[in-house]
């Protein structure tokens, strides 16, 4: 068993207190730039620079997010960004542009680099890649499950989120913001359309589909101890000290419990901001959230509602009972009704309340426990029956208290161990400390006081006195475990400058722990040959699941062939892979393209834990077998063909998959990144863009339907606030789905001018399109060749958009 490092979010300086107090091991924060979480309050350099040096001293590593996609643009300003952090002592950054990774190699190797869990590192063959690049810790998609994580094989360490918000799309492949909001999750700005409500077509309740209960491992942390995860995470550097302190201290108590194999109770951080919890993907458990907003520790289920009061009968597992000045949220179907009690309640048993004899019981461990609220006029009015509702807990004033305890004063920590040696030196008093790290690195220093000991007139200055001084430790987190004295006792000096002299060595021991993590700031300078923009011959590529499109494709280079799954309903299946449709599907397309001047390349699922990888590869092993030799698209950083979802957005992410053929670019770039891009980039050949096609915008391992709505006669489609609908498909792995915007991007109208400066390959996306669909590449083919026809584009693709173009 390895107790697992409990890293903190921190949003601001008063947080880094709080999550040092409370227990924690490492802490994770953002710049102003760069970072996931662009609208927390975040840190200047300068700042940054404070809660290093802050953290050290207390044996707490800081680590960095600059995990956001990177323009052509930023490159130097980022890694020179990246140099200061290095210079400052940051512990390792979090990264999830590819280029990036290749940068902080080039110019900055002795940086730790941590793979974010924006990078999608879902399967065994991305760990092996980013292994390859000096990456020393992937943050694992918090869909991965146990028993995959058990599975993986690295000497990198491996870190998962134990707590906190969930995403209902794995991270870095969310385009729901950016695309329907013009704020990216890619970019730290997003605008959380997942926590919006939905409807299903053919369900006519809206509710939130897109929005997962908050994730809490907390009963799972001797299962996460027997792993191999090296570091538990928890969620929120937008969160409240409240929710940091109380969530922090919980787990860091229970993980310290683990030692002696006892276990605790979770019931406090139900207390602070949540939406319900689950145990998530990581036990193969989800819940929808029933609202967007906290709900709180449910204790139990109103029983009677009168004028006056409120009968609530709690459930036996709570230990937590209300209290006077405590929030209550009462639930049922889509109505709330809030209120603080007013009162101090009673506490009596059911049987006492059924006989009409509301008695308080002092023994709150008894079972079938009854919880009365009187109502009192700020709270006698709510728009619906009470009745079987449920109730949650959702302010405790006790937890105030704690909460300042916490900040005033913490101490769960690992503090150093000091070694004090006092002598005279010609009878000038001299300290010198020795300090031992948590990390056991030692610092050393002495100093000399600038006055001399002397003989005393009334009164000297006794060993006892000495100690007495030497062994206040102030505010520093400092352990004194030893102390040699050399000196007899019998000479005066002022009690103020043996403080002095003490303060003096702490702060010159601090000077020495900064210097220990401290390097030199270099001046990064990027050069790159500019191209100039040089016209090529253009080439028009076609992806599609449909064996019919085969047949006529014509005036295409590339076709990206994917077998679409044989149940496209939004129920997930946990039946074994069918191989056998697999390879007929791929034999039956080769059968179809081999008189086509097309390549037909296979393109695999975005998402791909490894068990489906195993039986893709199974399947291209039978297809070899068959002289069905066929390239590969995939995502794993292993392939021929690179999708969108691999979000390149420069041309070192371009540079750094140097066994792809073709990488197409992220279809969230701006017109003036892509100039960019063309103007830097080697080998314009090898860069593709989607110029037409619905963009996936949420691929996820959550469940849509739960419960009744699996058996109504839904159709495949969400429907947002405006009516928009956006196509749901599943993928061939029968265990995630794919969202698809309601509008196709189209580029028609800048193609030429895309053309014109040096880009070559474009491809249009068919999937799950009719048969007509693929005589689009007709009206693309025109556009090349300068006609541009939009009403012929409108036969096959009417809702058109240029996105972030």
């Amino acid at each position: 068993m390895r107790i697992p490092e409990l890293l903190a979010p921190v949003g601001s300086m008063e947080h880094l207190k709080v999550a040092i107090n409370a227990g924690a091991s490492s802490v994770y924060l953002s710049g102003k730039n760069y970072g996931a979480r662009k609208f927390a309050e975040n840190f200047t350099v300068d700042e940054i620079e404070n809660t290093v040096n802050i953290a050290h001293l207390h044996n707490v590593k800081v680590y960095v997010t600059v995990n956001t996609l990177i323009r052509q643009d930023e490159l130097e300003s980022v890694m020179n960004y990246l140099s200061k952090l290095y210079s400052v002592g940051v512990d390792a950054v979090l990264i999830q542009d590819l280029g990036l990774i290749e940068l902080i190699n080039r110019h900055l190797p002795d940086l730790k680099i941590h793979a974010s869990t924006q990078l999608t590192c879902e399967n065994q063959l991305k760990l092996d890649y980013l292994e390859s690049r000096n990456v020393k810790r992937v943050v694992l998609p918090r869909e991965m499950r146990k028993e995959e994580i058990a599975n993986l094989k690295t000497n990198m360490e491996l870190e998962i989120f134990a707590h906190g918000a969930l995403c209902y799309s794995y991270s870095g492949q969310c385009l729901m913001s950016s695309f329907k909001g013009g704020r990216s999750g890619n970019r730290g700005t997003c605008a959380q359309p997942c926590r919006q409500k939905y409807r299903i077509e053919g369900i006519k309740k809206q509710d939130y589909y897109l929005s997962p209960c908050d994730l809490s491992l907390f009963d799972q942390l001797k299962t996460i101890s027997e792993l191999n995860i090296r570091c538990i995470k928890i969620e929120g550097r937008m969160r409240s000290k409240e929710y940091l302190a109380i969530v922090i201290s919980n787990y860091r108590k229970a993980l310290n419990k683990l030692k002696s194999k006892k276990s605790s109770n979770g019931e406090e951080i139900s207390l602070v901001f949540n939406r319900g919890f689950s145990e998530g993907q990581f036990m193969n458990t989800s819940k929808r959230s029933i609202r967007s907003g906290h709900v709180g520790l449910k204790i139990g289920r109103v029983i009677k509602s009168s004028k006056n009061q409120i009968a609530i009968r709690l459930n036996d597992s709570i230990t937590t009972i209300p209290e006077k000045g405590d929030g209550l949220l009462i639930l049922k179907n889509d109505n709330d009704y809030g209120f603080e009690i007013s009162q101090n309640p009673i506490v009596t048993t059911l049987n006492h309340f059924n006989k009409g004899k509301n008695k308080q019981v002092k023994d709150f461990t008894r079972k079938n426990k009854v919880l009365i609220v009187k109502k009192v006029w700020q709270n006698k009015k709510s728009d619906f029956n009470l009745n079987e509702s449920e109730v949650y807990l959702t302010k405790r004033n006790a937890l105030g208290k704690k909460v300042k305890e916490i900040e005033a004063k913490g101490s769960s920590y690992v503090k150093s161990k000091l070694t004090l040696t006092f002598f005279l030196k010609n009878k000038f008093p001299v300290l010198k400390g020795r300090l031992a790290l948590a990390n056991h690195k030692v610092v050393e220093a002495e100093v000399m006081g600038d006055k001399a000991f002397e003989k005393p007139l009334k009164k000297s200055v006794s060993v006892e006195t000495i100690k007495k001084q030497l062994s206040k430790t102030d505010n520093y987190p400092y352990e004194l475990t030893q102390m040699n004295i050399n000196y007899d006792g019998t000479l005066f000096s002022p009690i103020s400058k043996i403080n002095e002299l003490r303060r003096n060595l702490f702060e010159s021991l601090e000077d020495e722990v900064v210097k220990l993590y401290s390097h030199k700031n270099k001046k990064i300078k990027l050069d790159y040959d500019l191209n100039e923009y040089e016209e090529r011959e253009a080439n028009l590529s076609f992806y599609t699941n449909n064996l019919e499109h085969l047949k006529h494709l014509n005036n295409v280079k590339r076709v990206y062939l994917e077998i679409p799954p044989q149940d496209d309903s939004l129920v997930y299946s946990d039946e074994d892979y069918n191989i056998n449709y697999m390879v007929s599907f791929i034999k039956q397309a080769f059968e179809i393209s081999i008189d086509k001047e097309y390549e037909l390349i296979w393109k695999w699922p975005d998402i791909t834990h490894d068990k489906l990888i195993r039986s893709l590869n199974k399947v291209r092993g039978i297809l070899n077998k068959m002289h069905f030799n066929i390239p590969i698209m995939s995502s794993s950083f292993n392939g021929e063909y690179a999708f969108y979802s691999t979000n390149i957005t420069n041309v070192e992410s371009v540079n750094s998959l140097s066994n792809y053929l073709v990488v197409t670019l992220s279809p969230e770039l701006r017109k003036s990144d892509y100039e960019s891009i063309i103007k830097h980039c080697d080998n314009p050949d090898k860069i593709e863009m989607l110029v037409q096609g619905s963009v996936e915008l949420m691929k996820t391992r959550y469940d849509l339907l739960y419960g009744n709505e699996k058996k109504q006669n839904y159709k495949n489609y969400l429907l947002d606030k405006n009516s928009n609908k956006h196509p749901i498909h599943k993928s061939i792995s029968g265990e995630e789905l794919i969202i698809f915007d309601s509008s196709e991007l189209s580029l028609i109208d800048e193609i030429n001018y895309l053309k014109s400066i040096g880009y070559c390959n474009f491809s249009i996306d068919g999937r799950y399109k009719n048969e007509e669909y693929c005589k689009i590449v007709d009206v693309y083919t025109d556009a090349l060749n300068g006609i541009i026809n939009r009403k012929e584009l409108e036969k096959y693709s009417l809702k058109n958009t240029i996105a972030n173009f």
